[in-house]
C-alpha cells in the first residue's frame, strides 16, 4: 500500500500503524543513495530534493533519511546556502488534507533554513497528523530545542508543541507503543517546565505540568511488561502504586507507600525537577504540617542547588497555604467561642499571613520587574494588608495588562474609599466599569456597589441613589440586601 494510505489516499485510522511496503523501501533507498552522490558533488540543493522524494515513498526512514538530510542542512547552511525566499515557501505550502505532503514540504524549507521554527512547527505537527510516530520521536527533542532559543518566548509556539505530542502520545498508547507514548509525554513536560523556569508564578503552567507528568507515569506504569523503558516500573506493585496516585481518595497505606516510592526516586534522580514536584505533590495530599514542611525544605534545598526559581515559588506558595490554613482555622474558632483572646488570636494570625504574603509577592516583583501579573498580585496582596499608598502605584502598572484591568481598577478604586477619597474612588470605577466587557458578573456588581458607596459617602446623593438603583435592576438583594437598604434610607434623607 503506497505510503502507508488507505484505498482513498487519506491517512490510516489512529488504531492502525502505519507500514510500507519493502518496495517501496527499495525505491526510497535508490533516492537516498542519488542523494548521497549529490551530496559529495556538492549540489546541495538538488541533494535535498533527492531526500524529500525518498521519504516520500518511506517517510518513517530517520536513519537513511531524516538524519543525513538534517546533516545535509546543516552543511548546505555552513557553505552559505541560501534561505527560501517567500514565493518558494509559498509553493511549499504547510497545510492542507495531505499531511504528509505539507511534511515534506516543511522538511525542505527546513532544509533550506535549519534554524526556522515555523519550519520545524510544521514538520512536527503533519508528522503527528500523518501518524508517523517515529518521525515524530526524530523531530521532537530538535522542535524543542528551537522553541528554547527563541530570544521572545512563544507562548502560541509552547501551546501547539505540547498538543501535537500529547495527540502524538495518546496514538501511540492506542497502538500499545508504550516507550513512544512516553517520550511523547516526556517532551510535553519538558515544555512545560521551560516555560516554566521563564515564568514561575504562573499556577496554570503549573498544573499543566502535575496533569502531563501523572499522564507520563501512568503510561509507563501500564506498559511495566514491555521492560523497554529508560525509567521502567520495577514491578506490577509499583505500577498499582502509579495508578492509586490518579486516585481521588486513598487510603493511608497506599499514601504513605506512595511517599516512599516518591522519596527514592528524588534519592535516585537528584536534582530532577518531575520526581521532586512528584513528591511534593504526595506530601501535599494529606495536608499535614511536617508532611508540607518536608516538601518546602526539599523545595528550598532545589532551588538553592539549582537557582531555578521555581522551587522557590512552590515553596512560598506552600507557606502561603499554611498561614491561610492557621488563619482560617483561628477565625473559626473565634466565631463559635466568642471570646476576646480568640478574636485576637485570629486577628494575629491574619496580619501575619497577609505580611507573608506581602513580603512573598514583594520578592517576585523584584524578580520579574516587567510582569504585569506579578505586579497585580503585589498590589492586591498591599491592598488586602492596608498598605495603600504603595498597593495604588502597583495596581496602576498591572492596569496596562488588559488581563488585569478592571480588578486593578477595582482595587485602586477601594484603596481611595479606605483613604477617605471619595471622589478619587468614584472616578477610577467609573473607569472600571467603562472598561468591563462581561464575563465575571460579580465583578461588574462589586463595582457598582462601591460605587454607589462612593457617591453616598462624598455626599453625591442623586448618583449614589442612581448606580444603587441600577445595582438592584441586576440583583435585588445584593451583600444581603445592603444595597436596597441604602436606596431607602437615601431616600428617606
Amino acid at each position: 500500500m503506497a505510503f502507508g494510505r488507505n484505498r482513498d489516499g487519506d491517512e490510516p485510522p489512529a488504531d492502525q500503524p502505519r507500514e510500507f511496503s519493502e518496495a517501496d523501501k527499495s525505491k526510497a533507498r535508490q533516492w537516498f543513495e542519488k542523494a548521497t552522490g549529490l551530496r559529495e558533488k556538492q549540489n546541495y540543493d538538488f541533494a535535498l530534493e533527492c531526500y524529500v522524494t525518498g521519504l516520500r515513498f518511506w517517510p518513517e526512514a530517520v536513519e537513511e533519511g531524516h538524519k543525513p538530510l538534517w546533516s545535509l542542512a546543516v552543511q548546505r547552511r555552513q557553505a552559505g546556502g541560501k534561505k527560501p525566499g517567500m514565493m518558494e515557501a509559498l509553493k511549499k505550502p504547510m497545510t492542507g488534507k495531505d499531511a504528509l505532503q505539507a511534511m515534506l514540504n516543511a522538511e525542505l524549507l527546513l532544509g533550506k533554513d535549519p534554524t526556522n521554527g515555523t519550519y520545524f512547527d510544521g514538520l512536527l505537527k503533519n508528522a503527528v497528523k500523518a501518524g508517523l510516530l517515529e518521525t515524530v520521536k526524530w523531530i521532537a527533542p530538535r522542535a524543542l530545542d528551537s522553541l528554547k532559543a527563541d530570544k521572545k518566548v512563544s507562548a502560541a509556539r509552547f501551546k501547539a508543541f505540547r498538543a501535537a505530542l500529547v495527540e502524538a502520545a495518546e496514538r501511540a498508547d492506542r497502538l500499545g507503543d508504550g516507550e513512544t507514548a512516553a517520550l511523547c509525554y516526556e517532551q510535553a513536560v519538558l515544555a512545560v517546565e521551560a516555560l516554566l523556569t521563564r515564568n514561575p508564578t504562573d499556577m496554570a503552567l503549573r498544573d499543566e505540568q502535575r496533569d502531563l507528568a501523572g499522564k507520563l507515569t501512568i503510561t509507563k506504569g501500564k506498559y511495566v511488561e514491555a521492560g523497554s523503558f529508560r525509567d521502567s516500573l520495577q514491578d506490577a506493585g509499583a505500577q498499582k502504586l502509579l495508578h492509586d496516585k490518579e486516585r481521588v481518595k486513598q487510603g493511608e497505606q497506599t499514601l504513605e507507600a506512595l511517599i516512599g516510592a516518591a522519596r527514592a526516586e528524588v534519592r535516585g534522580n537528584p536534582g530532577v525537577a518531575g520526581k521532586i514536584n512528584a513528591l511534593v505533590d504526595v506530601l501535599l495530599k494529606r495536608e499535614r504540617a511536617a508532611e508540607e514542611d518536608e516538601a518546602i525544605a526539599l523545595l528550598t534545598d532545589a532551588f538553592e542547588q539549582s537557582d531555578n526559581y521555581s522551587f522557590k515559588v512552590r515553596a512560598d506558595e506552600i507557606r502561603l497555604r499554611q498561614g491561610r490554613r492557621e488563619a482560617r482555622v483561628l477565625v473559626e474558632k473565634a466565631k463559635q467561642s466568642g471570646t476576646p483572646d480568640d478574636a485576637q488570636q485570629a486577628r494575629l494570625a491574619q496580619m501575619a499571613f497577609e505580611q507573608l504574603n506581602v513580603d512573598i509577592q514583594r520578592e517576585r516583583a523584584h524578580k520579574y520587574p516587567t510582569d504585569l501579573r506579578v505586579r497585580y498580585r503585589l498590589g492586591e496582596a498591599l491592598y488586602r494588608a492596608k498598605e495603600y499608598d504603595e498597593a495604588i502605584p502597583a495596581l496602576q502598572a498591572a492596569q496596562s495588562d488588559p488581563r488585569y484591568r478592571v480588578r486593578a481598577l477595582n482595587l485602586i478604586g477601594l484603596s481611595f474609599f479606605d483613604k477617605e477619597s471619595y471622589s478619587q474612588a468614584a472616578e477610577v470605577l467609573k473607569d472600571g466599569l467603562e472598561a468591563y466587557e462581561g464575563g465575571d458578573d460579580d465583578l461588574e456588581k462589586l463595582l457598582i456597589y462601591w460605587l454607589g458607596r462612593s457617591y453616598e459617602a462624598g455626599g453625591q446623593v442623586e448618583d449614589a441613589k442612581a448606580t444603587y438603583g441600577k445595582l438592584l435592576r441586576i440583583d435585588y438583594n445584593y451583600a444581603n440586601g445592603d444595597a436596597r437598604q441604602r436606596l431607602e434610607a437615601l431616600g428617606k434623607a
